[in-house]
């Protein structure tokens, strides 16, 4: 049986599990512990108007989407801030169900628009473009190691 359902704090350890042995893995190769995932998680699950849902299937955890709403000018827009499905479950769908249903849920609470920053890589790209996003006009991404 598989099912799709709102992430709560009870799926924190097992996610973490599961995002450690995508993103360890190609094509990211990061060096995540459970522990700084856990951490991670855990202050998106703690941050206001949090929303995020886990897909599991016979009762694991096969991939999970998460972020928050934010309050703009011109409407609610949702950051996503992470999204994992278990390497070995990627191209079945599962990850395009996830968004689905994150956005039903989005949609019926009000928001508008939702924002994401990846990897520029084709993986990555091609996925997010399949699914209804684009690469935006009007922002990029900075950042300045200290």
């Amino acid at each position: 049986m598989n099912d799709i359902i709102r992430l709560s704090q009870e799926h924190i350890a097992e996610c973490s599990e599961l995002f450690v042995r995508v993103f360890n893995g190609e094509p990211w190769n990061d060096h995540w512990t459970v522990e700084t995932v856990r951490q991670r998680l855990s202050d998106i699950y703690e941050t206001p108007n949090f929303e995020g849902v886990v897909y599991r299937e016979d009762g694991r955890i096969k991939g999970a989407i998460l972020g928050n709403c934010e309050q703009f000018y011109n409407g609610i827009h949702f950051s996503l801030k992470e999204m994992f499905v278990s390497t070995e479950e990627q191209g079945r769908g599962i990850g395009s169900k996830l968004l689905r249903e994150l956005e039903e849920r989005l949609k019926a609470s009000g928001v508008t628009t939702v924002y994401l920053f990846t990897l520029k890589n084709p993986k990555t790209l091609q996925f997010y473009q399949r699914n209804g996003f684009s690469e935006s006009d009007i922002m990029v991404l900075m950042g300045k190691d200290l």
